[in-house]
């Protein structure tokens, strides 16, 4: 399967942006976007969010409510 990393926008539109999990970043942060996400095949998974100019890993924001 193929893995590509882009950001998600408000209405949960992946875009594909870069290779790697830190060029998606840096795309997200130049263009203003707070999520990057993975497609593997047609699925996207949520992966990281940019708040207050810092990354959290979605698995992170799960936890803190448990």
């Amino acid at each position: 399967m193929i893995k590509v990393y882009g950001s998600t926008d408000n209405t949960n539109t992946h875009t594909d942006t870069s290779k790697t999990l830190l060029g998606a970043k840096q795309y997200a942060t130049r263009h203003g976007l707070r999520n990057v996400s993975i497609r593997i095949g047609y699925n996207v998974t949520l992966l990281e969010y940019k708040d207050s100019g810092k990354w959290y890993s979605y698995n992170d924001f799960l936890e803190a409510f448990n």
